[in-house]
């Protein structure tokens, strides 16, 4: 035995090997893993009475472990805590759930009557105006006019573009401010109405089309409804 390294670690080492043939293999392989794992030993100049100290002490510090594990897992069973069940107190029938085992279950109550009930938070409402993800309708004042857009951003912020754009120098059209030259009308800024809430956009485009072909005058672009399957059509027309 080499004088390299100290007892103990090559005790580990003896420990080591029969941890992974007992607890790493089938009962049926420990005989022939314990007679390979001897043979190792030997090859490397270990002592065989150090070989079979070692191997007895671990097999047996194994045992113990079994032993002591399979002792807990009957004490575990023995003490299994009881299950619980709550229910709401009512007492024509509370009563009736004393004769359950209350070392099988054991029983709590709670009141039906909770205080949000009574008592609700209270948020102020929100402006229509403030929604996002919405096709809306902005209607002519003077005339019938429409127009029927969509926009994922807050409703006032599209409202507002439409708005303005007559005051911009911009080459990007807008039929709405054709409408307001052209006619020297103005539209109901302040009544604008949300047709549908959709977040998804696809979707969105649909419900877009949808309402783009039921409106009575319409101002949007033929090409605001090219997406929309000819199947839709009479759909819409019946509405």
């Amino acid at each position: 035995l080499s004088f390299y390294h100290p007892i103990s670690q090559k005790r580990g080492v003896v420990f080591s090997l029969v941890d992974r043939a007992f607890l790493l293999s089938d009962f049926g392989f420990h005989k022939r893993n314990l007679t390979l794992i001897i043979d190792i030993l030997l090859d490397n100049d270990y002592p065989l009475d150090f070989i079979f100290d070692s191997v007895n002490l671990r097999i047996k510090h194994l045992l113990k472990n079994h032993k002591d594990h399979a002792r807990t897992q009957i004490d575990n069973n023995n003490n299994a805590c009881p299950s619980w069940l709550t229910v709401p107190f009512i007492p024509i029938h509370a009563e009736k759930f004393k004769r359950f085992d209350r070392s099988v279950v054991r029983v709590s109550f709670r009141s039906p009557n909770k205080m949000k009930k009574y008592i609700k938070v209270q948020k102020d409402s929100r402006l229509h105006t403030s929604k996002s993800n919405v096709v809306y309708k902005i209607q002519c004042n003077d005339c019938d006019a429409s127009y029927v857009g969509q926009t994922s951003r807050q409703l006032k912020t599209r409202i507002k573009e439409h708005r303005n754009h007559i005051n911009y120098n911009s080459s990007t059209r807008s039929v709405i401010t054709d409408h307001r030259l052209e006619y020297n009308h103005d539209f109901r800024w302040d009544d604008v109405e949300i047709l549908d809430e959709e977040p998804c956009y696809r979707k969105r485009l649909v419900s877009e089309m949808l309402n783009i072909k039921k409106q009575k005058l319409s101002l949007n672009l033929q090409t605001d409804t090219e997406g929309l399957h000819e199947a839709y059509i009479p759909i819409v027309n019946k509405i």
